[in-house]
């Protein structure tokens, strides 16, 4: 059995605490404990679900891979464009003729 669970038994159900002034006073506090705990945890809930929900439309905004020029500048629109005419990038012909067949 739990110390603290033991003690507060025992002070709750005695005959002198419930006659007592304190008797109230601890109710409330007990119910102020409980309302707290509530409180937290549906401020942790509804925050990781807006967390979640600002993730999903920043994500709408660029996507979840973005392929980039590698250079020094640092901001979104690069100066230097990357160029489609490499060797791993396919033809605009083949992925078209791949997307219609998927379909």
């Amino acid at each position: 059995m739990n110390f603290e669970y033991f003690i507060a038994k025992r002070i709750i159900d005695s005959k002198a605490y419930k006659s007592s002034i304190s008797a109230p006073i601890i109710k409330i506090g007990i119910v102020a404990i409980a309302l707290g705990i509530i409180v937290m945890i549906i401020a942790i809930g509804t925050g990781v679900g807006l967390q979640q929900k600002i993730r999903d439309k920043v994500v709408a905004f660029n996507g979840h891979i973005i392929i980039n020029n590698y250079d020094t500048n640092n901001s979104q629109e690069s100066e230097n464009p990357i160029s489609t005419n490499q060797e791993f990038y396919p033809s605009l012909k083949r992925l078209k003729a791949l997307i219609t067949f998927r379909r």
